[in-house]
């Protein structure tokens, strides 16, 4: 299991929803259409509800190998380049 931290940027994010298929265990699209990163162990309209008025929501998930690619090809089906994929040590970014 690795680490990685994954941010959306809801100002970029246009709603468009094909990243939630590639990653639909930890991508999912809000009532106002915009990506939320789901954590484990949180409920989802609550964190809906945090996310809100927020104009990035970053996360730091603990995934297994497939988890990972799952995150990297949601990532590079946005058309937006909204999400974003950092190493949490060393705070290079993965992708874009």
């Amino acid at each position: 299991m690795g680490k990685l931290k994954v941010v959306v940027d809801r100002n970029l994010c246009e709603g468009i929803g094909v990243c939630v298929p590639e990653a639909p265990k930890y991508i999912v699209l809000d009532k106002r259409h915009k990506a939320v990163i789901l954590e484990p162990g949180k409920d989802k309209e609550q964190l809906f509800q945090e996310v809100l008025e927020k104009k990035r929501q970053e996360v730091v998930l603990e995934l297994t190998i497939e988890e990972e690619e799952d995150i990297f090809r949601a990532a590079e089906a946005c058309p937006v380049k909204a999400i974003f994929i950092y190493d949490p040590e060393t705070g290079e970014q993965l992708y874009p």
